[in-house]
């Protein structure tokens, strides 16, 4: 097995996100027929295919002589990835990215039987297509060059990460919002209606409905750009306690791109 340095594992982790975006964003775009920058962050890379590519190599470059471990071993090593980073963003962003709910032999929605067996094809497509060349390319690199390249890289995504946490969480905030604001919509139509008779109270509460409906449309049309396109590259996520407002958006936000 190769020895890499440090900074070929971490060009290797910058490539393989690069590659599992275009992967991701190939299968979404095709599947909603107009293109999807999938994926967590604006720019084109998907850390947990890095990851995913990082963990395959480290554990089954020892057996790559051995087709059934390397999948074998690198379809338990991506699942228990997937597994844990779906649980640390529901914990810290309040939002589930993926949900395979709805498919057989699943855990509480993060992997399933499906999604797992699916990394092993592509770990034994990693060790014997996709790597060999790329690490051609990576070892003919000076180091000016991959230094260099690691530098703006790392720079962007940083950056990029940065912004892309404190997107998800003003979302998570917004629909926080949305969902106050409809259920004092809910209270103020239940009081209106037990209160009908009462002609001024009656007013004021339309009044107060009014004013509640221009909030949330106020909210809604201030979504900027990169919050709609956040929204709209995750079709599939869900969120923790505001599902019912993150559902009632993404609607909004698609009939508001194709009227």
């Amino acid at each position: 097995m190769y020895e890499y340095s440090f900074f070929q594992w971490l060009m290797f982790f910058y490539i393989y996100c690069f590659v599992g975006w275009c992967i991701e964003s190939t299968i979404v775009s095709v599947a909603e027929k107009k293109f999807i920058n999938r994926g967590f962050l604006r720019s084109p890379l998907l850390p947990i295919y890095g990851f995913g590519a990082i963990i395959i190599l480290l554990i089954c470059l020892p057996v790559e002589d051995s087709p059934p471990l390397v999948y074998l071993f690198g379809l338990v090593g991506t699942t228990i990835l997937e597994y844990f980073t779906g649980w640390l963003m529901e914990m810290l962003l309040k939002m589930k990215y993926w949900d395979y709910s709805d498919r057989r032999f699943n855990i509480k929605g993060r992997i399933c039987l499906r999604s797992s067996l699916f990394w092993g094809l592509l770990s034994l497509l990693l060790m014997y297509v996709i790597h060999r060349p790329i690490e051609r390319l990576v070892l003919s690199m000076s180091s000016t060059v991959m230094a260099i390249a690691l530098t703006v890289i790392t720079a962007v995504f940083i950056s990029d990460l940065i912004y892309a946490v404190r997107t998800a969480l003003d979302v998570n905030k917004l629909l926080e919002k949305i969902t106050v604001i409809k259920a004092e919509l809910a209270r103020s139509r239940e009081e209106l209606a037990a209160r009908l008779e009462e002609s001024e109270r009656a007013a004021a509460i339309n009044a107060r409905i009014e004013a509640l409906r221009a909030d949330m449309a106020r909210l809604t049309d201030r979504i900027g750009f990169f919050k709609r396109n956040f929204i709209l590259a995750h079709p599939t996520a869900r969120s923790a306690k505001f599902n019912e407002a993150l559902c009632e958006i993404r609607e909004k936000l698609r009939k508001r791109k194709n009227p």
